[in-house]
């Protein structure tokens, strides 16, 4: 709790414009906002970027009205999500179903099966997935952050797990995959 309650007071210090109040608490979320942005954009980092960084300017902009009936976390979260849901409607940007890798040396194939399979997966799936292992985020925050209820993540996630099992699972060379 100690994290939420400083969170809200960074919050309120950002509302009356204190500039090292919002480098403290992008210092502690902006690494988690632009993995949800990159993987909801099918790795796109430039555009990630851009999602993160309008995310700050809605923050400040904000701030001052932020009446703490979320966790901070959730509201930034909200805030990603919903400009990546704004940008692929405003621009059309086309969501690639299989998007080039360009692997560095410590990333092994079977991270790039993973990376594949993730963004392969309906965009519902996909960011349940994202929340959940890659932000780290419980069920209940989960379903706070999506406004449905905890079975509703639950079941939607355990749907999204059989799915990414089953390709990661399935025979490459049946799909047309290079080996």
């Amino acid at each position: 709790m100690a994290d939420t309650t400083q969170d809200i007071e960074l919050v309120r210090r950002i509302g009356r414009r204190d500039i090292r109040a919002l480098e403290s608490l992008a210092n502690r979320y902006e690494p988690l906002l632009l993995g949800l942005a990159r993987g909801l954009l099918s790795q796109d980092e430039s555009t990630a970027r851009d999602v993160v960084q309008d995310c700050w300017i809605r923050v400040i902009r904000s701030a001052a009205g932020f009446r703490g009936e979320c966790e901070v976390r959730t509201w930034l979260y909200r805030i990603v999500i919903n400009r990546c849901h704004d940008l692929r409607a405003k621009r059309a940007i086309e969501i690639r179903s299989e998007p080039e890798y360009q692997a560095e040396p410590v990333d092994s194939e079977a991270m790039a099966d993973l990376r594949r399979a993730v963004d392969s997966l309906a965009h519902d799936h996909r960011l349940l997935v994202l929340l959940c292992y890659h932000s780290g985020l419980t069920h209940p925050q989960v379903a706070d952050v999506l406004g449905v209820p905890e079975g509703t993540v639950k079941s939607r996630l355990h749907a999204a797990l059989e799915v990414l099992r089953t390709r990661l699972t399935e025979d490459p060379a049946r799909h047309g995959a290079q080996p």
